[in-house]
């Protein structure tokens, strides 16, 4: 049970571990760890590279992004362990011809894809239609997810920028004060400016890339959910029995194990 929490919790431990080996170098390497501290610079990096995104992106698809954050900082577990076994007793009822039965299932289900596309198998729709809506469906989940993930690498390509544009603001008003500053004033004007380049990497690079990266990943995952589900509506629809689907879903799973790994509990399902 630790294994799994840990597990499940690696996000979180690698950006807190990230913060933490961050900050004790730093304060190994500075004798005064206040000047790392540029709260001006730091909403300059935010700040100019939430305007930028809004500006290339629909503040509706950025909100989204946002939302989803949460659950990738808890390392969300994407199996189709559900999803095969409520189609397990779909095929069952439906195979027996209890229409009513195979709806109380699908009032339980919970995922869009697979609700539909039972749906549509138990309406009596042709299967060529069940197969050209799901795969509709599925194509438009594709694109939003893939285009959220962009959103954060999006995000970690603006975050240096900005980064060096505080650091210029900060080398003008140095260079504007030489007339008149001491060596100490201008080494801790240039020590803040630089600063804002820091925070710039270091979001893009422990914050920004590494989620976009874990995105991706979750994406890929629900992509073979999909396909899974997809291949066992077909199968449905034909009124396979439910140990052949289970058995055709277990291979589809364990052929495509390195996007999505098969899940333990696949093998009980029935």
């Amino acid at each position: 049970m630790n294994r799994i929490l840990k597990t499940r919790q690696s996000t979180l431990f690698g950006l807190l571990g990230g913060a933490f080996i961050l900050t004790a170098a730093a304060l190994f390497s500075h004798q005064r760890f206040g000047v790392l501290i540029n709260l001006p610079g730091l909403l300059m990096v935010l700040g100019g590279t939430l305007a930028a995104t809004l500006v290339s992106r629909p503040i509706g698809d950025v909100a989204r992004v946002a939302r989803s954050l949460r659950g990738l900082l808890h390392d969300p577990e994407v199996n189709a362990d559900t999803q095969i076994r409520q189609l397990l007793e779909l095929a069952h009822w439906y195979r027996n011809g209890n229409l009513p039965a195979a709806e109380r299932v699908l009032e339980q289900v919970r995922d869009p894809l697979l609700r539909s596309g039972a749906q549509m198998v138990i309406d009596r729709e042709p299967l060529d239609e069940v197969v050209k809506v799901m795969q509709w469906r599925a194509a438009g989940a594709r694109t939003r997810e893939q285009a959220d993930a962009q959103i954060l690498r999006t995000m970690a390509s603006f975050a240096p920028a900005f980064g060096m544009l505080g650091t210029l603001f900060g080398l003008t008003q140095i260079l504007g004060s030489l007339g008149h500053a001491g060596l100490a004033q201008i080494g801790a004007g240039m020590s803040f400016a630089l600063v804002t380049t820091l925070y710039g990497i270091v979001l893009a690079n422990l914050v920004f890339k590494p989620l976009a990266i874990k995105m991706e990943r979750c994406n890929q995952q629900r992509a073979v959910i999909m396909n899974v589900v997809l291949e066992g509506i077909v199968l449905l629809h034909q009124r396979r029995h439910p140990f052949i689907i289970r058995d055709t879903l277990t291979a589809c799973m364990v052929q495509q194990a390195p996007a999505a790994p098969a899940t333990a509990g696949l093998a009980h399902a029935a």
